[in-house]
């Protein structure tokens, strides 16, 4: 376990890789972040073919350009589901059981390789390929230490090689709206952030023809129960815990442009019996000490759930509105946008005119209920009747064209590996949110407030250039 003097050092250590630029900065140059032509064909390989590898590889096959020509597997039976799941887009691929066997093959027919195993092999697979001289989208998060998301990195930069992560929500048309436009321009100053995650609740995943026992061994698993439930085994990294926190805490590096100056948490094991050995719950709150002096606050909750669904949500609270986002799977669509803004105060028709007219001109949302109401009417300045909260919620305006946001994220990749655009989420960046979510895991562990060093920090987070 660390104590407070390697964390910090760790810290200090990791800052050379910190983000030069938190905020998509592609688009920010004048780039598109996004391949919108086909482009010349990228050949790609794919490590791991478990449910997020099946995952990455549907919505790899919607993307313009791609030509998968291998796949590796620990387990026979996934590498026969990869061959026919291929066979499908009439794309013939090479199938290896052993990831340095497919390396040694085929590096020479490939110039990126998807990585989408368990996070305590990520470090030694994305380095293997990054040392062949290859790019790399790796699945969230980096690794199961800091110390290996740091030497990921480092071997990123001494590679010259693209090493993408999958916080796919960095290349979501929505956030990318909300950090470019709706938090600086309409919200005014941020003083507070929530998030939660919550996953399903649900029993260790058995099957009846597992890998075979020499198999398992053989690659770092004492038994099919660690390698169907790693994610809840201590000894392959946090778990659950530091990939939902990683991916929400990006989101507030990205809102006040400014890592954390400190996080408080607790966490337990609070849903399972018997106990399983990573937390089950988790709840954090950082403090911003922001570059004028004022400090604001967020929170962040992990928790199980126990309906069939998976939930995520962060809101952003600014003197003039708040911007809600959302994330609902396995769910009926709720009532209402799940992405929106919604003024804290009352606006007069004048007023509305004046300012948010504005904004709904631009295209960055569509009008309230109360927005339309005022529309054609008189200008005069009178308070609107029948004001209500939803009367003021003003839904983004996004086109996604039926994508989804990991689709995005993987366009993304394969653009930057043409030379088409810059990377949304580099591991340079995404350290960051590492370096804050083990801080709150060891937080909870050790019942102390974990405190990161500004000096460090702050200076990696310079505001966006003007468009």
């Amino acid at each position: 376990m660390q104590n407070r003097r390697t964390f910090l050092k760790m810290g200090v250590a990791g800052s050379a890789f910190l983000p030069t630029f938190v905020n998509l900065s592609a688009k920010a140059e004048g780039k598109n972040p996004v391949s919108r032509g086909h482009g010349r064909e990228v050949n790609v390989g794919i490590v791991g073919f478990g449910k997020m590898g099946k995952i990455l590889s549907t919505y790899l096959m919607r993307c313009e350009g791609v030509r998968v020509r291998c796949v590796c597997d620990i387990w026979k039976f996934q590498v026969q589901q990869a061959k026919s799941f291929f066979k499908y887009y009439k794309q013939a691929v090479n199938t290896y059981l052993d990831f340095n066997e497919m390396l040694n093959a085929e590096a020479k027919n490939i110039e990126a390789v998807i990585v989408s195993t368990p996070d305590w092999v990520h470090c030694e697979q994305v380095s293997a390929c990054l040392r062949r001289q290859l790019h790399v989208y790796c699945a969230a998060p980096m690794a199961e230490t800091l110390e290996k998301s740091a030497e990921m990195c480092r071997a990123a930069k001494a590679s010259g090689k693209l090493l993408q992560i999958g916080h796919y929500r960095r290349s979501s048309p929505v956030c990318q709206l909300a950090f470019r436009h709706v938090i600086p321009e309409m919200l005014g100053r941020l003083t507070f952030a929530q998030a939660e995650s919550r996953k399903l609740m649900a029993p260790m995943w058995t099957i009846k023809r597992p890998p075979k026992s020499d198999v398992l061994c053989a690659n770092g698993y004492e038994n099919a129960e660690q390698y169907l439930n790693w994610r809840w085994f201590r000894k392959y990294g946090p778990g659950l815990a530091l990939q939902l926190l990683a991916s929400q805490v990006d989101m507030f590096c990205q809102a006040w442009r400014v890592p954390p100056n400190s996080v408080t948490a607790v966490g337990g094991h609070d849903v399972f019996r018997p106990s399983r050995e990573n937390l089950d719950s988790l709840s954090s709150i950082f403090e911003f000490k922001l570059p004028d002096g004022l400090t604001a606050h967020a929170t962040h909750h992990f928790a199980m759930a126990y309906k069939r669904t998976r939930f995520e949500f962060e809101e952003f609270n600014g003197i003039r509105a708040i911007l809600h986002l959302s994330e609902t799977y396995g769910v009926p669509k709720a009532d209402g946008p799940a992405n929106y803004v919604r003024r804290t105060f009352n606006l007069s028709r004048m007023e509305y005119k004046n300012k948010w007219r504005a904004f709904v001109d631009k295209g960055w949302i569509l009008p309230s209920d109360f927005d339309r109401e005022c529309k054609d009417v008189a200008e005069f300045d009178c308070e609107p009747t029948g004001y209500s909260d939803t009367s003021t919620i003003c839904p983004l305006n996004v086109k996604r064209d039926g994508k989804s946001d990991v689709m995005f994220h993987l366009e993304n990749f394969l653009a930057a590996v043409r030379g088409e655009a810059e990377l949304n989420a580099p591991a340079e960046q995404v350290f960051t949110s590492m370096v804050v979510a083990f801080g709150a895991i060891r937080s909870a562990a050790r019942r102390e407030t974990v405190y990161f060093k500004p000096d460090n920090l702050i200076q990696c987070f310079p505001l966006p250039k003007k468009q």
